[in-house]
């Protein structure tokens, strides 16, 4: 049996469900902020940007390992018939430790011994951005051979949603960071910070699976599992 997947579509549906979030988000803010409710019988934290263990976290978790799944699929395919495949199986993996790492924090770890080795403030007060920054720059390095081999239009879709997710999970980390030290969490512009933080985030991972599913109706039409642009 074919499971027929749309890009087109997904890429709606994805962005159509990151409205909702976002919209349920501002209107906690409004309360939170205005009226110094925090709660309104809990659906305030269920649905904050800024908050843990809730339908957002869970959702960007979801899409991040919907992107290693299908990063897997690809790298599996592209094995079987003797193509090179290993960056596609590593970007597997680094997919599949974000969305671990969404639902359980793991980079918040690294922010106390980092800001006590480093003695980081101001905008490196969140000082697990170091560490992952210089990751992140030195997988882009690795990927310049990879990104440049594939078709243009998935290199550009490619480029395009990295850019936009680091943009959010470090620049607007790197740029919340003063306020979040010097006015904690409850401030209107680190709130601002935090909602494009986790905005771009959701919107580069959703073009991204769109990018991943492009590529999938270019190359593996054989496939059982057919992939069909609508």
């Amino acid at each position: 049996m074919n499971i027929e997947l749309y890009p087109k579509f997904i890429l709606k549906a994805l962005l159509f469900i990151f409205s909702l979030l976002l919209l349920a988000n501002i209107i906690g803010l409004v309360f939170k902020l205005n009226f110094g409710n925090e709660s309104i019988y809990g659906l305030i934290r269920l649905f904050d940007f800024d908050r843990e263990n809730n339908i957002p976290t869970f959702y960007s978790s979801l899409i991040l390992l919907a992107a290693s799944i299908l990063l897997s699929f690809i790298a599996s395919a592209h094995k079987k018939t003797n193509s090179p495949y290993i960056y596609w199986a590593i970007l597997s993996a680094i997919f599949l430790f974000l969305s671990i790492d969404e639902i359980s924090s793991i980079h918040e770890k690294f922010t106390a011994p980092v800001r006590e080795l480093l003695n980081t403030s101001g905008s490196l007060f969140l000082a697990w951005v170091i560490p992952y920054g210089i990751f992140s720059m030195l997988i882009a390095l690795f990927y310049i051979r990879f990104l440049m081999n594939l078709p243009k239009d998935i290199m550009i879709l490619f480029v395009s949603s990295g850019a936009i997710f680091i943009t959010g999970a470090i620049g607007f980390e790197i740029l919340g960071a003063p306020y979040y030290e010097s006015h904690g969490n409850q401030s209107l512009i680190y709130s601002f910070f935090y909602t494009c933080e986790e905005s771009f985030e959701m919107i580069g991972i959703a073009i991204f699976i769109y990018a991943i599913l492009r590529y999938i109706t270019s190359q593996f039409k054989f496939l059982k599992i057919t992939v069909f642009e609508k």
